[in-house]
C-alpha cells in the first residue's frame, strides 16, 4: 500500500502552522499535480472547475502530502464532503 505522505527531503524549510503548510512549495507541486490531473473539472461531480484540495488523510505533522492523497473538488463537493453548509 503507498504511502499517503512523503517524509521532508534534506533540505526542506520546515512549516510552523498549517497556514505556511499551505503556502510551501511541496504542498504547492502536489496541489498543482492534483489540479493538472483534474483537467479543468471537480473529481468529485465532474460539473465545476475544482477551486480547493480536499485532503483524504492529512499527513503527519512535518511530512507532505502525496498526489494520491488529495482530490480536486468544487467549493460546493468540498462543503458536501464535510457535512457543510455551502
Amino acid at each position: 500500500m503507498a504511502r499517503h505522505y512523503q517524509p521532508p527531503a534534506p533540505g526542506d524549510v520546515p512549516y510552523r502552522t498549517y497556514r505556511e503548510y499551505l503556502r510551501h512549495p511541496r504542498f504547492l507541486e502536489v496541489r498543482a499535480a492534483v489540479f493538472a490531473r483534474a483537467g479543468g473539472r471537480c473529481e468529485r461531480c465532474g460539473l465545476r472547475p475544482p477551486t480547493e484540495p480536499h485532503h483524504w488523510r492529512y499527513p503527519p505533522w512535518g511530512a507532505f502530502d502525496v498526489p494520491e492523497n488529495l482530490t480536486a473538488v468544487c467549493h460546493h463537493c468540498h462543503c458536501e464532503i464535510h457535512g457543510k453548509e455551502n
